[in-house]
This record gives C-alpha cells, sequence and structure tokens, in this order.
C-alpha cells in the first residue's frame, strides 16, 4: 500500500470515528455532501438518464438571490454537487459557485457536466478558480464508452471527443490552479459492459495514466431500490431506453473493475467497494451495506426548491417555505417525519450507498483489502 492510499484510509477512518461521535451526541450523522440541482435543462438525449421526464419542460430554477441565502444557511460539507440538467447551460453559474465557496461551505464543489462544451468548461474553470483559489473545484464529466458508444448512448454526434477535450482542457488549467481537477463517471448499462476497460485504456492514453476513472450501475426506482414505502416513492426515475447488463455478465464486470481499480492512483476507494456490492445487491436483492446516508449525511436540492432526503423517495419539503433556510428545513418535524419513513429501504445509487461503505466498519476493511490482497475480506 502506498503513502496515498494510507492517507485515505486513514483519513476516511477519521471520519469514520467522528461521524459516529456526532451522531451519538445530536441524533444525526452530519452533512457530508449535498446534491443540487442548479437547472432542469439539458443540451444531450442520454438514453440513460434517470430524470429524462423532468427536462426541458420549464421547471423552474431558484433565483441567484434565494442561491444566496441558501448558501448561508447550509452546513460545512466535504462536497457540494452542482448537477443537473447540465449545469454549464445556467448562465450564472459562475456566481452560484461564487455564492457558496464566498461562505467557505463546502471543501469541494463539482460540477456534473456531459463536457459538450470544452471552451466554455474552459472558462468556467479559469473564472471559478481565479476568483477563489482556495476552494477546490471538480468537474465530473460523463463518458459512457468509447467514440460510437458514446455518442449513441448519448444522442449527440461529436459529444465523446468534446468531453475529451475538456477533460484535456481542465488538467492543462490543473497545472496552474492545484486546487482543480476532472474526473470520469461512466454509467454501466446493456450497451457499454464490454468496453470499460478499453474505455479506460483510452482514457489513460489521451487524458493521463492519472485519470481517476468512476462507474455507475444505470439505475431506475423499479429495479435498483427496495423497500421504499410506496406512498414516498418516486414514480418517475428510470431511464426511457437503456437496461442493466444481464446478470450473467456480473462476475466478468467486477474483474473488469477490480483490473482497473488495481492499475489506479489511489487504489483505495469507498466508490469501488460500492460498484463491487451494488451488483451484488442486484444479483440477490439483498442490502450489502446500511443506508445510514440518506437524509442526513446527504441530502437532495432540486431546481425550484424543493428537498428531498434522496433521489428515490418524493420531496417533503420547499425551501421556499422556509425563506431558504437550509438548516431550519433539514431539522424540522417534516423532514424528521420523512427520515422515519425510509429506515429499512436500501438502493444502489452511488451517492448513498457509495457513501454508506464509509460508514461501516465493514467498508473500511474492504477499503484496506483492495490495496492488500493478503487480508481477509470482512463477513
Amino acid at each position: 500500500m502506498n503513502s496515498l492510499d494510507l492517507q485515505i484510509l486513514g483519513q476516511t477512518a477519521k471520519r469514520y470515528f467522528h461521524n459516529r461521535r456526532e451522531k451519538r451526541r445530536t441524533g444525526l450523522y452530519p452533512l457530508d455532501m449535498l446534491i443540487l440541482y442548479v437547472t432542469m435543462r439539458c443540451n444531450a438525449k442520454c438514453d440513460h438518464c434517470f430524470c429524462w421526464e423532468d427536462l426541458n419542460i420549464g421547471i423552474p430554477e431558484m433565483s441567484l438571490e434565494q442561491i444566496e441565502s441558501l448558501a448561508g444557511s447550509v452546513p460545512p460539507m466535504r462536497t457540494l454537487i452542482l448537477t443537473g440538467g447540465e449545469p454549464t447551460l445556467r448562465a450564472d453559474l459562475p456566481e452560484v459557485f461564487s455564492a457558496f465557496a464566498r461562505h467557505g461551505k463546502a471543501e469541494t464543489i463539482m460540477v456534473n457536466t456531459n463536457g459538450l462544451k470544452p471552451d466554455l468548461i474552459e472558462s468556467l474553470a479559469r473564472r471559478m478558480k481565479s476568483e477563489h483559489p482556495g476552494t477546490g473545484l471538480d468537474f465530473q464529466i460523463s463518458i459512457d464508452g468509447l467514440e460510437e458508444t458514446h455518442d449513441r448512448i448519448r444522442g449527440v454526434p461529436g459529444n465523446f471527443r468534446k468531453a475529451i477535450s475538456s477533460l484535456q482542457r481542465v488538467f492543462e488549467l490543473a497545472r496552474e490552479f492545484p486546487a482543480l481537477s476532472a474526473h470520469v463517471l461512466t454509467v454501466i448499462t446493456e450497451l457499454n459492459h464490454r468496453e470499460l476497460v478499453a474505455l479506460n485504456d483510452h482514457l489513460r492514453e489521451h487524458v493521463g495514466p492519472q485519470i481517476i476513472h468512476g462507474f455507475e450501475l444505470v439505475r431506475d426506482v423499479e429495479t435498483s431500490a427496495w423497500g421504499i414505502p410506496e406512498e414516498i416513492r418516486e414514480k418517475g426515475v428510470g431511464p426511457k431506453a437503456m437496461n442493466m447488463p444481464p446478470v450473467e455478465e456480473f462476475d466478468r464486470i467486477a474483474e473488469d473493475l477490480k483490473t482497473i481499480q488495481r492499475r489506479s492512483t489511489p487504489r483505495v476507494s469507498s466508490f469501488h467497494i460500492h460498484n463491487l456490492a451494488q451488483l451484488e445487491m442486484v444479483r440477490t436483492q439483498r442490502e450489502q451495506y446500511p443506508c445510514v446516508t440518506a437524509g442526513q449525511a446527504v441530502g437532495v436540492i432540486y431546481s425550484n426548491g424543493d428537498v428531498a432526503h434522496c433521489e428515490f423517495t418524493l420531496p417533503f419539503a420547499n425551501l421556499g417555505k422556509f425563506d431558504f433556510d437550509f438548516e431550519k428545513l433539514w431539522h424540522s418535524p417534516a423532514a424528521n417525519e420523512r427520515r422515519g419513513q425510509i429506515r429499512s429501504c436500501f438502493c444502489t445509487h452511488g451517492c448513498f450507498h457509495g457513501k454508506a461503505v464509509e460508514y461501516s466498519l465493514k467498508g473500511l476493511r474492504e477499503m484496506a483489502r483492495a490495496s492488500l490482497p493478503g487480508l481477509r475480506s470482512a463477513k
């Protein structure tokens, strides 16, 4: 195990014990990650999008003034995710970033993007980092296969080359701005599951061997979540034309993911453990890691101000009713009531299940085992 892996394991273990103490003290895990939909507009037509029914139909967006109020009221957290839709379609995205960066509430602000506008992404990165050099900025760029496959899934000819260009430009800018980074997320589907290693090869060759390449199994509320009470279950979450790979391919997919992780830096990754557990969860429909994070360590805010504990459950309140004071809403009777309704559910969603790995001693052990193959697997 190298020094970086040891550092990550140590930091994760330290957070685990800190979060356990806070849970005992306050009754809730402290907020660690907030998912903020800044727009539901999008310029792609992805077959595997799980919120496609809400795209480009005029769903309102919070004003910058409202986001300023929100930014001042959220507690400190590790990660704020700006997502959509396509966040770069929001013209005031730098001001949204600035609102949270000025208040110093997030160590890292992640922008999820399809990478279709390399010039814009480069200019956004330069402006955001020039104005707020101390706040981490990470672009998560979606690449879902080699060129033909990716462009077919995304429904936009030329998307692959533009996404690669966006990655290369951010990587180049990171030489100037150390707190700037980019990584790739690939959604594993029936169409691309045989290309995972080849795609990783391409990224290592054309972007750099240090590329962080994450994966997520395509999800929908019908096949990726269990135990959610019907009255709070989201009904419209799922892809319009894309399925999971066949279950009989899961063992080979797991080996491909292990191959990629073994040559990655760092090798220690809670998300890699989550990926392997995802496959087992779908195969057995059994919980792998208890979801103790939804509505505690992780929350979701939609572009119109609706708030949910996770993306598979219906919103329980709107920020407008709380003067865009997140803390007031997060600790309201409505929020506590919803937490009581999701104590027994589990799902494959990476933002929640992936985070749950870090909140489990079993998960910490599996993270260590990924770097030390001789260590026995946790039971």
